[in-house]
């Protein structure tokens, strides 16, 4: 953890304000997306093809295509969240309705030498929903958020003046609003920093955020099938983020006494980062036999350009100290807000799969269903941060992230399960289930993703509908700050988020 507050310290020298680890994970730890056939399977779509999904996961599916294909699915989100924080229980909920994917697949079943068939897609897929609320509070006499501040004063040797004007997003907010304050040897000369927040008598801890935007992926895909044996298949895309978090934070003094010099403080923090990048995608299936299939895929690091923007207010009640006193960051960053730019490399993905086909004894060239497994490697701690602007100051900074990414994070493996059976003429059942282990090096935290599916498949020579649902468990850690050589505490969260997809498509 040393290497963590390392980064702490040296991104609290830059004068406008820097990114967390957390914002890594972002970007690589999520649920299955894609249509609602592929989500009813778990996302376990690697080897199977046939599906818009394969411009996402396995390019090569494509190639399993001979006629074309055109598809919208919908989706509505219910998020449910429970916090332990230190023995405090508190719940949030969420609910939205969005634009899950659409995608069109042409094919032509021409035999051109050696291809049986080829196809060429467009699709526009939600990878990600990043809409959540969390909220949660308890009762803290071992630390403050008010010690951050300090620690970046103490720590950067900083005087007055930086004090005042060098942390715009942080320790000048406390500073000018006597949070944090001096101390004074007899003869008044500042020797150093101390906060104003009396902790160890208890203070009331409240953490209140909302965050919304998506992650999405324009894919144009090319999949070819060679004598119905091997499918070969490529995808460009183009990823876009839009994330954006609201955050109330607030302590308050919990011994209501009006003559210790502290009240309370609250900040209302803004947030927005808006991406655009570039990645790639290679897959191969191939059939040993009619009944079996495997696929391979590799996702390589989509570099995606950020553009964040960033707010702080903060007002501090001292009571007979200095009263209330307000400072807004816009007011000391000629009344805009604080604005950087960078760029991320996500991490590599390679995912292995197995399809195997059943079918009665008395057709056996008439599969009655399959069952499927993706097997997913995702390299968690191969996310990496550069520098738009090369100045040796976010150089330094963007290197110590991004050693801090490589000692919290790991790599890991995530399994994926589905199956489906024809019930009854055009009628299938679908189910399937995933599981992402923690990516976290720490194994005091316990974080996970549990993914059970389930949905129904009506399908005709021209059209076909999807209906999906999908439930994902989460466990993870919510650290409302951290800090230089403390015990940092967490909210343990359970997230239980409720997906429910329609899928609708025609073939010509």
């Amino acid at each position: 953890m040393k290497k963590l507050f390392l980064l702490i310290l040296l991104g609290s020298t830059l004068t406008t304000f820097a990114q967390d680890p957390e914002d890594a994970l972002r970007l690589s730890w999520f649920n299955p997306s894609g249509t609602a056939r592929s989500n009813a399977l778990g996302g376990a779509m690697g080897s199977l093809g046939g599906d818009l999904s394969a411009n996402h996961i396995n390019p090569a599916g494509l190639g399993l295509y001979k006629s074309s294909e055109i598809l919208l699915t919908p989706k509505f989100l219910v998020q449910n969240n429970t916090f332990n924080y230190l023995n405090n229980h508190s719940t949030s909920t969420d609910n939205k309705f969005n634009f899950g994917s659409i995608g069109i697949v042409l094919a032509e079943g021409k035999r051109v030498r050696n291809w049986t068939s080829t196809a060429f897609s467009i699709t526009f897929n939600q990878i990600a929903d990043f809409s959540n609320h969390l909220s949660f509070s308890g009762m803290n006499n071992k630390s403050s958020l008010s010690e951050k501040y300090l620690e970046e004063l103490i720590y950067n040797n900083a005087d007055t003046n930086s004090a005042l004007s060098n942390y715009i997003f942080g320790s000048s907010l406390a500073y000018r609003t006597y949070l944090v304050d001096t101390i004074a040897n007899a003869k008044g000369a500042v020797i150093g920093y101390q906060s104003l927040v009396p902790y160890s008598t208890g203070v009331k801890q409240v953490y209140d955020s909302y965050t919304s935007g998506s992650y999405n992926e324009l894919a144009f895909g090319w999949g070819g099938n060679m004598e119905d044996k091997l499918y070969l298949g490529a995808s460009l895309v183009f990823p876009m983020i839009n994330y954006s978090k609201s955050l109330y934070y607030s302590e308050t003094d919990a011994t209501n006494n009006t003559n210790n010099d502290f009240a309370g403080f609250s900040i209302n923090e803004n947030f927005t980062s808006k991406g655009f990048g570039l990645g790639a995608k290679f897959g191969i299936i191939y059939k040993p036999e009619s009944y079996l299939r495997v696929g391979l895929s590799v996702h390589t690091p989509q570099l995606i350009s950020f553009k964040d923007y960033l707010s702080v207010e903060m007002t501090t009640n001292t009571e007979k100290y200095a009263g209330t006193q307000t400072a807004n960051s816009d007011d000391l960053n000629n009344g805009y807000p604080g604005e950087r730019e960078y760029t991320v490399a996500t991490p590599l993905k390679t995912i292995l799969s197995t399809s195997y086909f059943f079918a009665s004894p008395n057709k056996p060239t008439q599969p009655l269903g399959f069952i499927s497994a993706d097997v997913e490697w995702v390299n968690y701690a191969g996310t990496r941060f550069y520098s738009n602007t090369y100045d040796q100051e976010s150089t330094d900074y963007y290197n110590a992230l991004n050693n801090t990414i490589k000692s919290i994070y790991k790599n890991n493996v995530n399994i994926k399960i589905g199956s489906e059976i024809k019930i009854d003429g055009n009628w299938m059942a679908r189910a399937g289930v995933a599981y992402y282990g923690t990516p976290y090096q720490d194994e005091t935290i316990k974080a996970s993703k549990l993914v059970l599916s389930g949905g129904i498949g009506y399908r005709t020579n021209r059209n076909f509908i999807d209906l999906t649902v999908m439930n994902s468990m989460t466990k993870d850690a919510i650290f409302p700050y951290r800090l230089v050589d403390k015990t940092n505490y967490y909210a343990n969260m359970t997230g239980n988020q409720f997906i429910f997809n329609i899928g609708y498509g025609i073939r010509f």
